[in-house]
């Protein structure tokens, strides 16, 4: 073996100690730089001095976090396992966005702090010479795949692009069947003898880079696995002094039967209606509801007055409902009045309120769009248990997803009533995986 194989084996070996043994201590160190910063009660209080320090310490650990979480995902996708969800493209590339610029530029993170859409982001972005653009089918609809893994290819091709611009960084999202992806850099281009090495895994291109940025050469060989695992492609086209430009191409996650066969579900022969003013979205759950379960039949609706309608003429196993745009939480008590068990769906209603607003006023269960893609076993488990039960199901599913999206307190401001709910749900709260 030579010399350069062994020195790559033995990187490889320490990639594998990196991912095994460091969660642990990450986590430890994590958890307890968040207790001492927001729990004075119990460690007592931080002073103006201390405080900066362990922000300091909390920021570079969730950096450290990250990167070892992006590793994961590498291995992972080498082994074929995925996550299934449904989102909007526009909020990932918002969210990356962010990510990226907390490492590279907090400044301008300070100016974008309490901005709620792209189109505030593009201004300001603007100024900071970085432009966005989303066209075709996922400009306004939702994206089937790896959220966590498309995060991932844009986080590392964005960073990449600022890292080496000289002015500009053009990010593009477009497509009607596959999303195509292109960052595009100013920067000072790539050799084509470094272009044949580039997505090698630990190869730092050094030529023609002023910057010297560090690190070790994993990213683009990780991009690399992903796409390819994940049945796209990627590609670039460099100059030297010409900039960079990094195109990707990659289908929606299709779903796979287990040997060609439908489960025996609940959800057979029953008749579910489904309400959202967005029909890509209606369309979705056609398809999942179907592709699990043949037998059942969905009505669907756009409107608070086609719904009410179909309530009134038929009669329903399971209502779905969209709490945005269709008057969600009046179709709520409609379908109530009916004894119905009710699925609230949301993406821009997601929020601790709307969470405790669904559960006083009656529904069985409360879903994320980007969720879409285990609908199925929410719905059985809204149909084989009862209202306590059931919702302690899905916080055993989604407790961990709530703590992400709505921060790690956002019980505290409603401590009583969740306090209650939790004895209810017999302390599901414990984020359980439900199977």
């Amino acid at each position: 073996m030579s010399d350069s194989a062994v020195r790559t084996q033995e990187k490889e070996r320490l990639f594998d100690l990196l991912i095994h043994d460091l969660r642990s201590p990450l986590a430890i160190a994590s958890t307890s730089v968040h207790n001492l910063l927001q729990r004075a009660e119990r460690y007592g209080p931080v002073n103006d001095r201390q405080r900066p320090v362990l922000e300091r310490i909390a920021r570079n650990i969730q950096k450290s976090q990250n990167l070892l979480q992006e590793m994961i995902e590498i291995l992972r996708s080498e082994e074929g396992f995925y996550r299934r969800e449904y989102f909007y493209l526009e909020q990932v590339v918002g969210e990356t966005l962010l990510e990226v610029l907390e490492m590279l530029s907090p400044q301008t993170v300070e100016r974008l702090a309490g901005v709620k859409n792209l189109e505030e982001y593009r201004e300001i972005l603007e100024q900071e010479g970085i432009s966005i653009e989303i066209s075709g089918k996922f400009c306004g609809s939702l994206f089937c795949h790896d959220r966590c893994k498309i995060s991932q290819i844009l986080r590392n091709l964005i960073s990449n692009a600022l890292k080496y611009r000289r002015r500009r960084v053009e990010v593009i999202l477009a497509g009607e069947t596959n999303l195509l992806i292109k960052v595009r850099d100013d920067g000072p281009g790539i050799s084509r003898e470094g272009q044949k090495i580039l997505f090698g895994r630990f190869v730092r291109i050094e030529e023609n880079n002023p910057f010297q940025w560090t690190g070790l050469g994993l990213g683009l060989a990780g991009i690399k696995t992903l796409v390819e695992t994940m049945g796209g492609k990627i590609e670039l086209e460099s100059r030297e002094g010409a900039g960079t430009t990094f195109m990707v191409e990659l289908p929606p996650l299709s779903r796979r039967k287990e040997n060609g066969l439908m489960k025996d579900s609940i959800l057979n022969g029953k008749k579910i209606l489904a309400v959202d003013d967005e029909p890509d979205v209606l369309d979705i759950l056609e398809e999942e509801i179907g592709s699990a379960c043949e037998g059942c039949r969905i009505y669907k609706a756009t409107t608070y007055e086609q719904a009410v309608e179909l309530l009134n003429q038929k009669a329903f196993d399971l209502v779905i409902l969209d709490i945005m745009g269709v008057r969600g939480f009046e179709l709520l008590e409609e379908a109530l009045k009916q004894d119905l068990p009710v699925a609230m769906l949301t993406a821009h209603a997601l929020s601790p309120e709307a969470l405790k607003k669904s559960i006083e006023m009656g529904a069985r269960a409360y879903l994320p769009k980007e969720k879409l893609g285990d609908v199925v076993p929410f719905l059985e488990d809204i149909l084989k248990y009862g209202n306590e039960e059931g919702w302690g199901r899905l916080f055993g599913r989604m407790g961990d997803f709530f703590d992400r999206r709505f921060g790690p307190d956002w019980r505290k401001s409603e401590s009583q009533f969740w306090k209650g709910f939790s004895d209810q749900i017999e302390g599901r709260f414990d984020r359980v995986v439900i199977k």
